[in-house]
This record gives structure tokens, C-alpha cells and sequence, in this order.
């Protein structure tokens, strides 16, 4: 009975490239790109207890049998994780070696975590803070404008809070407005000196149909779902960030043009532990060209008691569920080979509740 665990990051694609001509035509050929990165293997066997021991004549007794066994990990290990493009996945194998048979494997993943402590991270207690304005027209005709502000409780959380978000629509336009906020992963795969990007959208929150002449004010609530820690730290295969899309734009026939701001924020394991600043009060008489700062209603305390205690251990969708087989697993590879990573989740206390009104 032999034992096996790895840790290793995997990235795969291909794409189709122009190699050259031919006859006057172009070649196209698919390219394959692949790189591989080994963070930890251990090797060894649980029966005969003598590792240099293979002696047939001390089988193992029919029956069932425990083993108990420990490993140190490495220190400063990257985050599980399951994208497109590749992963970073840990996993343990058990093998019986059946003589004049095929040998017999167990095989499933487990999870690693490590530390991204919010307390740590510099400038992330600061709010994301942005204004932006936009003229419209048709056929040179001016038609008004229409401005958005957003401000949110800060830069950086743990999944399970929430993100604030308070935005000042004005709709100085002929039509009605809408504004959307959306949370998005962006991961960028390296191999063989070339990147690869993808982008996911995780959650989005959205308000449709603002009336024309109206200056609305919208609080909003976006709760983070069990995700992995920002960057991935420790694989340099693989890189991620969290980023915050806020856009605002008009529904009139002849307008396609929108407002649009992105900034990162952290998604870490530890939450603060310090209590956040009030943001402060929304002024909405202010000129234009200023920042117009909204108040997101009774968060601190409430986003405080969301993520009090201990986390639980969650699933993350944001990929789906994965087959964990790879080139050495056979037919009789059996065990646990559908797997989805399990992150830390602070279950919240509070309902998510939400907020709107407009300025006379």
C-alpha cells in the first residue's frame, strides 16, 4: 500500500496562429501552450510499515485497515484553484498493489488556504470614490447630460461581507438612465513567455429605467460568494485580481456612449479588526464638477456583525465542479475525482437589505 500527495499549477491553450506562406496563402497552425509547476510530492508506502520492504509473503490480512499518516506542507503555498485556463490543485493517492492484477487507486483533492490577512494590506480600509459625467447628443444636437458618483465602505473584504455601494445618478437628459456595478475576477495565464487572459463576472447589481430630470440616490449591498485569496500568491503560472465596474448609462435611441469606472479591491481570509470610518454625508447641492460623497446607511455596524466568528468552508462555483483525472489516472483510478475547492466564508448575520430614493 503506497501513499502519494502532490501539489502542483497546470496551465494549458491553444490558439491558432499564422506560421507563414504558402503558395500565396497563409498557414495556420494550432499552437500549444503548456507549462507545469511543482510545488511539493511526497512518496511512501503504509504496508509493509518497512519502506524497503516488498516481501509477497507479508500481504496485507483481509479486513479493512487504518492507516493514520501526517505531512508538513511547504510553507507559502498558492491557493487552490480551478480556471479555464489551468489550476493550482493538491491532491493524495492511495495505490494497492495487487500482484498479476492491475493495481487498485484512490484518489482526491483537498484544499489549500493560505493567510491573506485584510490588517496587512496597506490602503485597503480607504473607499473607492469616483464622479463622472457625460454629454449626450444626436446629429449634433445636444440633448443633455447625465453624471454618476459611487463611493463604496472600503477596498478590501473577506467572502461573506458585503460590499457597500452608494451611487448619485443625475439624468439631466430627454430619456430614461440606468447604472450597473459588477464585480469581476480577472485571471492572466502564463506559459512558454505568453499570456493569456480571462475574465469572469461574478456578481452584478443593477438599477434600470431612472426617470428623465431626476437626481437618485441608490444604496446598494454586494455580498462576496466564497472566492480564493487575490493574486495567487505563490504560483507564477497564474495571477488574479478583484476589480469593481461601476457604469451608468442613457437609454435614448442615438446614444451609445457611458460612463465607466474600474478599480481593484482585495479579497482576503482575515477580516479587520478595526471598526471602518463613516463615510461622509451626501451633499447632492454640490457643483458638478465636485465629488458628490453618499452615505451608505447603517453599514458599519451591520457589515461588523456579518463577519463575526469563525469562518465556515464553502464550495465556490465560479468554475463549476472538476474532474480531477490527469494523463496518470487509469479506469481504475476511483475515489472522489469530482472536486471543488472549499474557501473560507464568514456566514452573515444580517439579511442583505437595500435602499433607494430621489432628490426633489
Amino acid at each position: 500500500l503506497r501513499m502519494t500527495c502532490l501539489g502542483r499549477a497546470n496551465v494549458h491553450w491553444s490558439e491558432v496562429e499564422n506560421v507563414g506562406h504558402r503558395g500565396g496563402r497563409q498557414r495556420l497552425e494550432t499552437v500549444e501552450y503548456n507549462a507545469e509547476e511543482e510545488y511539493f510530492q511526497f512518496r511512501f508506502q503504509l504496508w509493509p510499515p518497512d519502506n524497503n520492504t516488498e516481501d509477497a509473503n507479508n500481504p496485507l490480512p483481509a479486513g479493512q485497515h487504518t492507516f493514520p499518516f501526517q505531512l508538513q506542507l511547504p510553507v507559502e503555498l498558492p491557493p487552490s484553484f480551478e480556471g479555464a485556463y489551468g489550476y493550482i490543485r493538491y491532491w493524495a493517492k492511495a495505490t494497492i498493489d495487487k500482484p498479476w492484477k492491475f493495481d487498485q487507486h484512490t484518489k482526491r483533492a483537498f484544499t489549500v488556504i493560505p493567510s491573506l490577512d485584510l490588517n496587512q494590506q496597506p490602503d485597503i480600509e480607504e473607499p473607492i470614490q469616483y464622479r463622472g459625467e457625460l454629454r449626450t447628443g444626436c446629429c449634433c444636437l445636444p440633448s443633455g447630460r447625465f453624471s454618476g458618483s459611487v463611493t463604496t465602505n472600503r477596498k478590501g473584504f473577506v467572502p461573506g461581507s458585503e460590499i457597500g455601494l452608494s451611487s448619485h445618478i443625475e439624468n439631466h437628459t430627454s430619456s430614461t438612465c440606468w447604472a450597473e456595478v459588477r464585480l469581476k475576477m480577472h485571471i492572466t495565464y502564463l506559459a512558454s513567455g505568453k499570456f493569456k487572459q480571462e475574465k469572469k463576472v461574478i456578481s452584478t447589481v443593477c438599477r434600470e429605467q431612472i426617470p428623465r430630470g431626476d437626481n437618485y440616490i441608490w444604496n446598494e449591498r454586494m455580498r462576496i460568494p466564497p472566492l480564493p485569496p487575490s493574486h495567487l500568491k505563490g504560483c507564477k503560472l497564474m495571477n488574479s485580481k478583484y476589480i469593481l465596474q461601476f457604469r451608468v448609462g442613457s437609454d435614448a435611441r442615438c446614444s451609445w456612449d457611458e460612463i465607466e469606472f474600474e478599480d481593484e479591491i482585495v479579497i482576503g481570509t482575515l477580516p479587520f479588526l478595526t471598526k471602518q470610518r463613516p463615510l461622509p454625508p451626501a451633499n447632492p447641492n454640490k457643483p458638478v464638477n465636485m465629488l458628490v460623497p453618499i452615505t451608505v446607511t447603517a453599514l458599519e455596524k451591520e457589515i461588523d456583525r456579518a463577519i463575526e466568528g469563525k469562518p465556515s468552508y464553502e464550495e465556490c462555483m465560479l468554475f463549476g465542479r472538476v474532474s480531477i483525472k490527469d494523463k496518470d489516472d487509469t479506469e481504475h483510478t476511483l475515489g472522489e475525482l469530482i472536486f471543488t475547492p472549499l474557501y473560507a466564508f464568514y456566514s452573515p448575520r444580517t439579511p442583505l437589505q437595500r435602499s433607494s430614493s430621489y432628490i426633489e
